[in-house]
């Protein structure tokens, strides 16, 4: 059985239930039924529809969706959602990627690495709009007052991911390449937060 999912307060909804079915339909796949959560997809996903759906779908059946965004709005709940697919031999399908995953596939294969690349561009892209548009709206001069510094670090907005990269025994060269930054700026990084084992010696790429 396959099953489709999207996110209900995506930007662009309709259009990408659009893309959803049109790509779907290309492929000649048939939904048993397609389910648009009720729930924000920043809302923790053992609240949303998307736990139950996973908990009723059985072994060797699809889920299929668009995008990563219309699962998660991070790829650390992206990773857990993941990990509740592969629990249950459940496999999963992103159309945009044209990407098909298997449940021995969802973690830690080149493939999947590279989707998560793209998702963690989703994003990025997405994190990046979010305040331009609301400062639009409110009329508030962009960029940073004069004199103000930042209080975070440029990385600490990855935090959770790296955390879970690290935790899934991802290179730290791969995971660079995931958040977008110099593999050294990650090892800097990590060195600061005290994420790294004492006697690691890693070389990173540049």
């Amino acid at each position: 059985m396959i099953y489709g999912y999207l996110a209900a307060d995506q930007e662009g909804g309709s259009e990408t239930k659009n893309k959803l079915e049109a790509a779907a339909k290309k492929l000649n796949l048939q939904f048993k039924s397609l389910i648009i959560d009720s729930q924000p997809n920043r809302i923790d996903w053992h609240l949303r529809e998307i736990a139950a759906l996973i908990k009723t779908m059985k072994k060797g059946e699809t889920l299929i969706t668009y995008e990563a965004l219309n699962l998660a709005r991070s790829t650390t709940q992206l990773l857990e959602i993941i990990e509740a697919l592969a629990e249950k031999d459940i496999n999963l399908q992103f159309l945009k990627y044209h990407k098909i995953f298997t449940a021995a596939d969802l973690i830690d294969t080149k493939a999947f690495l590279e989707v998560l690349k793209k998702a963690e561009h989703d994003y990025e892209e997405k994190r990046e709009s979010e305040p331009i548009e609301k400062r639009n709206l409110s009329g508030i001069p962009l960029g940073r007052p004069k004199g103000r510094r930042n209080k975070a670090r440029k990385l600490d907005k990855h935090l959770p991911e790296i955390k879970k990269y690290l935790t899934l025994k991802i290179s730290k060269a791969s995971i660079a390449k995931l958040i977008g930054c110099h593999a050294q700026t990650l090892y800097n990084y990590l060195e600061d937060k005290n994420l790294l084992d004492k006697d690691e010696e890693e070389h990173f790429e540049a």
